[in-house]
């Protein structure tokens, strides 16, 4: 397979593969006599593996370290120990997001709920603090 094909089949373009190879991702698809790159069934099957962990997020470092080093049969374990890791921080992330919503909704009610009576440039609710604008 070309790499615009296998570009198309993985919906990423040829300059990202091309990237992936430069800096070690996936391993080097041999070249006809025209300079094309030609891509094996395991280098395809390589490229889809990166790609597919790229769009779960996972930097190149992690990627590479996956699929480069430790034994192949151990590659599974590997992964479901950096995907728990991921688990773990969107986890994280949401709790942390939910927070600031949560604030967010209480300070636009605050802000919103305030008395029509106090002068328009009063952001006191929004604040959280004693209204000292009158």
């Amino acid at each position: 397979m070309l790499i615009g094909e296998l570009a198309v089949s993985l919906e990423v373009s040829t300059k990202t593969l091309r990237h992936y190879e430069r800096i070690g991702v996936l391993t080097a698809p041999s070249r006809g006599e025209n300079g094309y790159r030609y891509y094996s069934a395991e280098a395809i099957r390589q490229a889809r593996t990166v790609v597919a962990l790229r769009r779960l997020d996972l930097p190149i470092e992690t990627i590479k370290e996956l699929l480069h080093s430790g034994p192949k049969a151990s590659l599974r374990q590997r992964l479901l120990g950096c995907l728990e890791e991921k688990r773990q921080e969107m986890v994280l992330e949401i709790a942390v997001l939910q927070g600031r919503q949560e604030d967010l909704e209480a300070r636009f009610m605050r802000l919103y709920q305030s008395p029509g009576t106090l002068p328009g440039h009063c952001i006191c609710g929004l604040l959280n603090e004693p209204c000292s604008c009158k």
